[in-house]
């Protein structure tokens, strides 16, 4: 009985622990029209909110790539249905940064909207990528999408609906686009030409793992693991 009693005792005390800690309050960013709020929300409704988020992002990523088998036909799919999905974004309407599932809930974006939503749903069909902000040498920049398949990294922006292949047809890697072999193919006709990428082709990273980045990072293993790596565990 009296083990029964401390055992009672202890679940009861566990309880009410969590039950403090959840209800600690912690702090939410959002950026609307490039100003950055801090909001504080409960622990716990930022723990519910994030799983949401991931449950969401799987049952999204499955339901655009169901029919398909290879990750490169996957891949395809997810940069076409988001440069066919996501509006470009309204002038009337506030540009807002916030979660990345918000921009499949609004519907429209920026430029590096568009790339955090199509890596993000490329790292949920198994298939490292990541946004990335590539610079010319003699003008400003634009994003790039990294996406990691077998044969090595390859490009693509969703914004624009620009993609590059070698001289083979196949996906150009970045060391092939480094080498000048290399081509832009689009997925509708539009005015965006080759000359309009090349100046930003010229200064590629060289990649090798990524490490933890914010479209990796959406699920609950990567986020525990970018926790420990910032408390310098």
């Amino acid at each position: 009985m009296r083990n029964k009693i401390l055992f009672l005792s202890f679940l009861l005390l566990l309880f009410f622990a969590m039950a403090a800690v959840l209800n600690t309050k912690s702090i939410t960013k959002q950026g609307i029209n490039y100003h950055v709020s801090a909001i504080e929300i409960p622990l716990y409704l930022k723990v519910l909110n994030f799983y949401d988020r991931h449950y969401n992002y799987k049952w999204l990523a499955k339901r655009i790539t169901k029919s398909l088998e290879t990750k490169e036909e996957k891949v395809f799919r997810l940069f076409q249905w988001t440069y066919e999905t996501i509006q470009p974004q309204p002038k009337s309407l506030p540009v807002m940064d916030d979660h990345v599932w918000n921009v499949y809930v609004r519907g429209y974006g920026v430029s590096d909207n568009f790339h955090d939503l199509f890596t993000t749903l490329c790292n949920y069909v198994g298939v490292d990528g990541f946004f990335f902000w590539v610079k010319a040498k003699d003008s400003g920049h634009i994003g790039m999408s990294f996406v990691k398949l077998e044969k090595g990294w390859v490009l693509f922006d969703p914004f624009r609906g620009g993609y590059f292949v070698n001289k083979l047809g196949s996906w150009a890697t970045i060391e092939e686009i480094n080498q000048h072999n290399w081509k832009l193919e689009k997925l509708i006709p539009a005015e965006i030409s080759e000359s309009f990428y090349s100046p930003y082709l010229e200064n590629l990273p060289i990649l090798d793992e990524i490490g933890l980045v914010r479209a990796n990072t959406q699920s609950p293993m990567n986020r525990l693991l970018l926790a420990i790596q910032k408390m310098d565990f």
